[in-house]
């Protein structure tokens, strides 16, 4: 059976409930058709209720920084809705209720490449949205926490946007792997988080809000470098920043699987340090049996880079450390030395 936009199945239930009187079919009518009217009310009412009910934003002042988390869900809503009226144009109609907004109210651009596609599975979707909205409170303390907690070890330096989405359903196998969130940062002022409730560990959503907050705090001294040596270290600082806030947690790509996948990670990017080319960013990430790279290479490479520069440089300053050039973090990690 295909499913009908949320809204217009709370009117539809409230329409089905009026009541009939055959001894008075004229007066049945008529009451029928206030009924039908009440209801309609009734139902518009709730349905207007449930709308205000979707978290939107929330600003707040911390550090003589303004933050805003943004919960774009009731986009979401709406582009369900249309899409189940016009099932042959969801890629036209999440440009237009998604993609869009967002490039007008901030000036950025969401890649429409892996975690921003078309979703497609609306069904899923929905729950996906429903989840999110029944665990607001939950999702929004972990949020506005570790920001605070961000800021007490290093200034933001610019106000923050923090946008939040369902994840894409489709994504559902990388979703898992990775405890139910996804995170990237787009600016200095700007980073976006996805969840996916099936899968969602509230260690996860603590860890990357921390390491894209630092994300958007390097951007705002650094340009972008996109030497394979400068990508690792960004996110090997990223992860030892929000290991600083959250020592006891632990994911996924943190650590080398063994010592040789940790030697042979270190010999390809030794030979590649320089190298803009996407490719060879694309095997640090997503892994190539071939060469020998385990997935998320770059992040556990640059971990282990930065492990080693703590431990020989424990009193360089958290901003110190954050604008240093990735060239000077590898030679006073002296990491290559130990390998």
């Amino acid at each position: 059976m295909k499913k009908l936009p949320f809204l217009l199945f709370l009117i539809l239930i409230a329409l089905t409930a009026c009541s009939y009187d055959s001894a008075n079919p004229a007066s049945s009518q008529d009451n029928d058709k206030k009924a039908a009217e009440q209801s309609a009310h009734s139902s518009a009412t709730e349905a207007d209720t449930i709308k205000e009910e979707v978290p939107s934003s929330f600003s707040f002042t911390y550090k003589d920084q303004q933050f805003e988390v943004v919960y774009y869900y009731k986009s979401f809503l709406e582009y369900i809705e249309k899409a189940e009226q016009q099932p042959e144009n969801l890629n036209g109609l999440y440009i237009e209720t998604i993609i869009n907004p967002i490039a007008e109210e901030r000036g950025i651009r969401l890649s429409k490449g892996w975690g921003f596609g078309t979703p497609r599975e609306l069904e899923t979707l929905e729950k996906y949205l429903k989840s999110l909205i029944d665990n607001q409170d939950t999702i929004h303390k972990i949020i506005t926490d570790s920001l605070k907690k961000s800021a007490n070890e290093l200034q933001p330096g610019a106000d923050k946007y923090v946008y939040v989405f369902p994840a894409n359903p489709e994504d559902n196998h990388v979703m898992e792997t990775m405890e139910g969130v996804a995170a990237s940062a787009w600016s200095e002022n700007f980073f976006a988080i996805q969840i996916a409730p099936p899968y969602f560990e509230e260690k996860s959503l603590k860890q990357a809000v921390a390491h894209e907050y630092h994300h958007t705090v390097f951007f705002k001294k650094n340009e972008l470098s996109y030497t394979l040596l400068e990508s690792v270290l960004i996110e090997g600082k990223a992860d030892t920043f929000a290991k600083i806030i959250y020592p006891d947690i632990q994911m996924p790509w943190s650590n080398f699987s063994s010592e040789e996948n940790e030697s042979q990670t270190w010999k390809v990017l030794k030979e590649n340090m320089t190298s803009a080319m996407p490719s060879i960013q694309d095997d640090f990430f997503l892994g190539n049996t071939s060469k020998g790279l385990p997935q998320w290479a770059n992040y556990k490479i640059g971990n282990k880079i930065m492990e080693s520069f703590i431990e020989e440089k424990p009193n360089i300053t958290i901003g110190d450390w954050t604008d240093m050039p990735a060239n000077e973090i590898l030679e006073k990690s002296k990491y290559a030395e130990k390998h």
